[in-house]
């Protein structure tokens, strides 16, 4: 079994370089699964197609699942057919994974229509998000923030919703970023100025 292991780690070394490798060992469950879903993220933005390897957990007793292991599992689960193309074990204490080839099929599954509860239709029911604040990177909030509200206002909702909103907006600039090959920055400009006509229009 240790030889097994050993050359396992060998084939590790050359398919996934240090670049494409992801430590979770150290994490508790739900912070592994939010690292691992924006490192997706960012792979299907900048490189779809891409093999990925997350070490989980390594030592573990064989047959017995930690719960970070549990954590990511379930969230590979809930992204596979979307932003993941597969995943399996791999190795000890390791998954691979391949991200979408197409980002357009996450444009497909991503959009949360129509805006009711917490957003989800039962479609995307279970689908992996983490929180639209924690999500878009610092420098882009206060420009995601001005575009959620404005959907919010032209579409009517409540305060309440501005977190749906904001998600649907994220979610969205992702797309359009991924499949156009333009900066989230200009993702979300291109929402703004959306907005921005659609009011004009219904005033």
């Amino acid at each position: 079994m240790t030889r097994l292991n050993e050359l396992a780690r060998e084939y590790e070394a050359r398919h996934y370089p240090l670049t494409r490798r992801l430590d979770l060992q150290r994490e508790g469950p739900q912070t592994a699964r939010e690292r691992a879903l924006r490192w997706i993220q960012t792979f299907a933005h900048e490189e779809p197609g891409a093999d990925l390897l997350l070490v989980v957990e390594r030592g573990h007793r064989p047959g017995r699942k930690g719960p970070v292991r549990v954590s990511v599992e379930k969230l590979l689960d809930e992204l596979r057919g979307g932003l993941v193309e597969w995943w399996s074990p791999f190795a000890e204490g390791s998954l691979a994974l391949r991200v979408a080839r197409d980002p357009r099929r996450w444009t497909a599954a991503a959009r949360p229509s129509p805006l009711e509860g917490d957003g989800r239709t039962p479609e995307t029911a279970g689908a992996a998000y983490v929180d639209a604040e924690d999500d878009v990177p610092e420098e882009l909030l206060p420009l995601a923030r001005r575009v959620a509200e404005m959907r919010r206002t032209r579409e009517g909702l409540g305060v309440s919703l501005l977190g749906v909103v904001m998600r649907q907006i994220w979610i969205e600039a992702q797309a359009t970023a991924m499949s156009e090959r333009v900066s989230f920055h200009e993702a979300l400009t291109r929402a703004e100025k959306d907005e921005e006509r659609r009011l004009y229009e219904e005033e």
